[in-house]
């Protein structure tokens, strides 16, 4: 009976062994490890999203500004590739050059978001003309960290 008694504590014991315990805590550091990138991916995806609908939205302003002929001038926006990217809202007689060039806005990407188009170290101008709101056909893409978005515009100055 003393025997019998013995062997089933044995196999009945309860509680988890060391080992089974390091198993389901590195299972759950692997699942967490594994949706925390996930988890970022997703925010820095969003983040280079919205920042390419506001560049095409202030795209759209800008054009709407010369369709309307406000200030009976040309619209656009000057995009800067440099240490910080950046890009500014302008009314102009003629291009961003012009002396009578007025600045509207100025929008500052936020810090790792960058223009691959235009190219580093470089500039790039999408200016829409007075009345009819067309353009040259030209394109802005933004990055982070391996995320891309682009802004198109057509030479008859739809915007996607």
């Amino acid at each position: 009976l003393n025997k019998r008694k013995q062997i089933t504590q044995r196999n009945f014991s309860y509680g988890f062994s060391l080992i089974e315990l390091m198993i389901v805590i590195s299972i759950i550091a692997t699942i967490a490890l594994a949706s925390g990138s996930s988890y970022r991916n997703f925010g820095k995806g969003v983040e280079v999203n919205s920042t390419a609908r506001g560049i095409a939205s202030d795209l759209r302003h800008a054009q709407s500004n010369a369709m309307a002929n406000v200030n009976s001038e040309k619209w656009g926006i000057h995009f800067v590739n440099n240490t910080t990217d950046y890009y500014e809202v302008f009314s102009s007689p003629t291009d961003y050059n012009d002396p009578l060039r007025v600045t509207e806005s100025t929008t500052t990407l936020s810090i790792g978001t960058e223009f691959s188009d235009p190219a580093s170290a470089s500039t790039k101008d999408i200016i829409f003309n007075r009345i009819s709101g067309t353009t040259t056909a030209s394109v802005v893409s933004v990055i982070l960290e391996g995320k891309t978005e682009t802004v198109n515009v057509s030479s008859l100055g739809a915007i996607y």
